[in-house]
Parts: C-alpha cells; structure tokens; sequence
C-alpha cells in the first residue's frame, strides 16, 4: 500500500505558506510603513504652522 500522496506535496505545501506568510509580512510592513510616514506628515505640517510666518492682526475699524 502506498501513500495517497506525492512525496512532494509536503514540499509544496510548505514552500505555500511560507509564500504566504511572506506577502503577509510585507503587507503588514507596508502597513507600518505608511502609518509611519502619515504620523511623520501630520508632525512636519503641525510644526511648520507653529514656526511658519506670525499673521498679523487688521487694525480696528475706524
């Protein structure tokens, strides 16, 4: 009797998830990556609009 499957489809199953915990990886550092670089934006434009030029106020109305 012998097994119902190739000898390689352990292989090949093994060889897919890794695969796919790859792309997994790579989307959660994407993820990062871009929660990351929003934060790092939303820092600069903050501190630009603290260091940018004073408005100055109108004078009263007549």
């Amino acid at each position: 009797m012998g097994s119902r499957f190739a000898w390689y489809v352990p292989c090949v199953l093994l060889l897919l998830s890794l695969v796919g915990l790859g792309v997994l990886a790579t989307l959660w550092f994407l993820g990062a990556l871009a929660l990351l670089g929003g934060a790092a934006l939303l820092a600069v434009r903050r501190v630009r609009r603290l260091w940018g030029p004073r408005w100055r106020r109108l004078p009263p109305p007549r």
